[in-house]
């Protein structure tokens, strides 16, 4: 649902971990078999988080599942996910509901003037939005959709990806409107 101008997706690795990039796009029973897998092997293990490539509410409805699969398997796991918060907000409620407590959002700027150099076009629905309105728009989703994982009491993270000469220096920006949101 976004094309930022500094990723490349294009290459993948066994000894390469980057964001964007996967080697293999899980559907939900699929996801939870290779928990299952998992968690023979590492007993302890604690944390489920949902992430790319690309967002997970781009695809809400196979996230959700795949999360109610997971509570539903192991009730004591911790679920967390990480959005770039376009669309995330509508989900919030179910979110809370399927006991998700952790949720990163990556917010790279948050000034449109910024915004506009950091994406080609955001996609929320079907509508394509590009330079300066794409950065609004991206900005207001995510703004929404922390209030509304903070109103719903789930523990809110923000990344930040640094493009130098782009967001460099407005990196601190982003931390104190963050942190003004309570993330």
């Amino acid at each position: 649902n976004i094309q930022c101008l500094y990723c490349n997706r294009r290459y993948d690795c066994a000894n390469e971990s980057r964001p964007g990039v996967s080697s293999a796009v899980l559907r939900p029973l699929q996801a939870l078999h290779y928990l299952e897998s998992l968690h023979e092997k590492i007993p302890s293990l604690a944390v489920v988080g949902v992430a790319g490539p690309g967002d997970p509410f781009a695809n809400a409805q196979e996230t959700m599942e795949t999360l109610s699969l997971v509570r539903h398997r192991y009730p004591e796991m911790l679920l967390c996910v990480a959005s770039n918060g376009l669309e995330l907000a509508p989900y919030v409620p179910a979110l809370a509901e399927v006991g998700c407590t952790h949720v990163s959002v990556t917010v790279n700027a948050v000034d449109p003037n910024v915004g506009e150099k950091l994406y080609a076009w955001v996609r929320p629905g079907r509508t394509i939005y590009r330079g300066r309105g794409a950065a609004e728009v991206l900005l207001e989703s995510q703004i929404q959709a922390i209030r509304a994982l903070k109103e719903h009491h789930i523990c809110v993270k923000i990344n930040c990806i640094v493009v130098p000469g782009i967001n460099d220096t407005h990196v601190k920006d982003v931390a104190q409107a963050m942190g003004a949101l309570g993330a």
